[in-house]
């Protein structure tokens, strides 16, 4: 019997069919992954869908809502992806000295949210009709015609901005026991802090250094019977 002839020229053809069509099929998907790019795209950064319209504040109480966006500054009606949220951040930051900490998010589809922490103040400045709230890098932030609670007054040289800082920073140091019986805090140079107490009676302080040491210190001293506390060096307290 004569073998079947193997037909060559139409297996490469049907092999160059394969060919061409696996080609075909991986170029439609790759067009239609471009596509769905390409649509996704348009939606995010050109679609009204994702504009950014609204701006909420949070973590606000000396501020007021309007005042932290008029400071964001964000643009509304362009593309939330497009806020710099880094750059909104920088300017709540630079424009409101009230302002401890901020973050400035995308809250897809719609908003950015700018989340703020408060100063606190440490001191406070008597003024005329007003007491100015100073924070502990010796900035002033808020003003109320009364006192914060549990806030003591700084007194001296405050013309000094490093010794209204070490005032802040010493007040942030001081026990509760200590700030409980406490009505001022004064300096007339970085190292000669004293903390006035009731009764007529103060505390020596010193610089703002080993403020915790002095401040566990100075809790039991403060039971003896005494018109002044010395704990500016801490490691030999004395009372008088």
């Amino acid at each position: 019997m004569t073998e079947p002839l193997v037909d060559v020229t139409g297996a490469r053809r049907r092999r160059a069919r394969a060919r061409m069509q696996r080609r075909l099929r991986i170029a439609g998907i790759v067009a239609g992954v471009i596509a769905l790019i390409g649509g996704v795209a348009w939606v995010v950064l050109g679609s009204p869908l994702l504009a950014a319209t609204e701006v909420r504040v949070t973590g606000n109480q000396l501020l007021t809502a309007d005042q932290v966006a008029q400071a964001a500054a964000i643009p509304l009606g362009g593309p939330l992806a497009q806020v710099d949220t880094g750059a909104a951040a920088q300017r709540v930051r630079e424009a409101l000295p009230a302002v401890a900490t901020v973050e400035v998010d995308r809250a897809w589809p719609n908003a950015v949210s700018v989340a703020v922490t408060e100063a606190r103040p440490s001191v406070v400045l008597a003024l005329p009709g007003s007491w100015v709230w100073v924070a502990g890098d010796g900035r002033s932030f808020h003003s109320t015609p009364e006192p914060p609670e549990g806030v003591l007054e700084a007194r001296g040289n405050l013309s000094d901005e490093d010794v209204l800082v070490t005032l802040a920073r010493v007040a942030d140091t001081l026990p509760q026991e200590v700030v409980d019986q406490a009505e001022a805090i004064s300096a007339g140079s970085v190292d000669s802090v004293v903390v006035e107490l009731t009764g007529k009676r103060r505390v020596v302080w010193g610089s703002a250094e080993d403020g915790e040491l002095k401040g566990r210190v100075l809790v039991p001293l403060l039971k003896v019977k005494a018109t002044e506390y010395d704990v500016s060096a801490p490691t030999h307290p004395t009372s008088r």
